[in-house]
């Protein structure tokens, strides 16, 4: 679309002026001096944007698999592939709205002689998900600038920012699980690791009896093992309105971190084929496809892992609420963003009684407020073994997130009180290595 600019309204009045009071006054100075703005007129009117002018588009995004959070860069070049020289060339690359640009700029202006290029860089704050880059707007104007021409350059290369967390290789391979799907007791029955000793009763399978000690003493006794019992993970996602919190402008939310590291174990679980189920509290109905459960949870099943549809579901639902209503690290809205609602904070007692007896329970919250640690009491109460991991979005040196930064640490000392494994996220490191040093531990119980 070519647009043009009248710019040379008060030279051409000029002109006119004093040509005609050159006229009526017979002055030669006058005629002489209507040459200026009339030069500037002509001028004016001649410049056009060159015909034929040609412009090819080329994107490169660095990382093919961001973490959530990272900042990724992003290269734009653009080429005159014309005949002509484009002397004022401006460009604006198509960020996704999602997105937010933390250094470099996605605009430029420069002058591009045919066969020369520029680049555009910058780096965009990834989230979870898949965000498409819209093509790119040039806006070519001649050195008079009384032209506009506005166009769409369709980019080859990258199109997409993909921020997924399933990743080639299991995540966190090095930390073995010696009986998967399994909890050791401290009672006795059938089982593999010697437990104890008793004496011989009626109805007692034969294979159990002590012969050795029978051959040796005369006595009848029976052998028992440590019972083992079929155990299910449980990973909690607390995606509460208050969890909606961005440590930084652009980074993801504490639910969205947290349901990051959530799905980050679920797929290590199901590549070391542990039973693992998915919960996550806060969600309202429409955040969720298909809505909640009838006691307001969101759960999924195992049934296939980070690739089934429950799961997926869900995770979509924590970032869709997230997106919604979300506040900056001030305390202040997002641009964009709606004010969190008053929401009947979810009933403990209801998650509780949807865990199976021999559960063990992985909590993902960034302990922003009680709740977390109310929940984490109460399975310690109830002898569920829990792990805790908190991503960290207290960071900063205003006076609020200082005092938010203290609180968080005395409900992280409570946690560790109630004798459950904690995991401190500091969101320098990425997750994995994070949970690695404990996620031994968590199947070691």
């Amino acid at each position: 679309m070519t647009d043009r600019v009248r710019r040379w309204g008060v030279p051409l009045a000029g002109t006119v002026t004093l040509l005609s009071v050159g006229l009526l006054a017979a002055e030669p100075a006058l005629f002489a001096g209507a040459a200026i703005p009339l030069a500037s007129v002509l001028v004016g009117s001649l410049s056009r944007v060159p015909s034929g002018a040609n412009l090819d588009a080329d994107r490169t995004v660095a990382a093919a698999a961001p973490t959530p959070g990272d900042p990724v860069d992003v290269t734009l070049t653009v080429e005159n592939t014309g005949r002509r020289t484009l002397t004022d060339v401006r460009i604006v690359d198509g960020v996704p709205a999602e997105l937010t640009v933390v250094s470099g700029s996605p605009r430029a202006c420069r002058s591009l002689r045919p066969g020369e290029s520029t680049t555009v860089e910058y780096a965009v704050r990834s989230k979870r998900g898949t965000y498409a880059f819209e093509d790119p707007v040039v806006r070519i104007r001649p050195l008079a600038a009384t032209e506009i021409a506005t166009a769409t350059v369709a980019a080859t290369g990258d199109t997409a920012l993909t921020c997924a967390n399933v990743v080639a290789e299991a995540p966190l391979a090095d930390a073995t699980l010696p009986r998967a799907g399994t909890l050791p007791t401290d009672s006795g029955g059938s089982g593999l690791e010697f437990h104890a000793t008793r004496d011989y009763q009626s109805g007692d399978p034969v294979s159990r009896i002590d012969w050795r000690r029978l051959a040796k003493t005369g006595e009848l006794t029976t052998v028992e093992y440590r019972e083992e019992q079929a155990v299910r993970t449980v990973l909690v996602v607390d995606a509460r309105p208050p969890t909606r919190v961005t440590p930084e402008a652009g980074y993801p939310t504490g639910a969205e971190l947290s349901a990051y590291a959530a799905e980050r174990l679920l797929d290590a679980l199901s590549r070391s084929s542990v039973v693992a189920s998915v919960t996550a509290v806060g969600l309202a109905d429409e955040d969720l496809v298909g809505g909640l459960g009838p006691d307001g949870l969101a759960w999924a099943d195992p049934d296939g892992g980070v690739e089934s549809p429950q799961a997926s579901r869900l995770f979509d639902g924590v970032q869709s609420a997230a997106a919604r209503d979300s506040v900056a690290p001030d305390g202040g809205e997002r641009e964009g963003a709606e004010t969190p609602t008053d929401r009947t904070v979810p009933d403990i007692q209801s998650l509780l009684a949807r865990l199976p007896p021999t559960a063990q329970v992985v909590v993902f919250s960034p302990l922003l407020d009680d709740w977390p640690t109310e929940l984490i009491t109460s399975l310690r109460a109830r002898s569920y073994p829990t792990t805790v991991v908190s991503p960290d979005v207290t960071r900063g040196e205003g006076p609020a997130q200082t005092v938010v930064a203290l609180e968080r640490r005395l409900r992280l000392q409570s946690v560790e009180l109630t004798g459950a494994t904690l995991i401190d996220w500091d969101l320098d490191e990425p997750i994995d290595i994070a949970m690695r040093a404990s996620l031994a531990e968590l199947f070691n119980r």
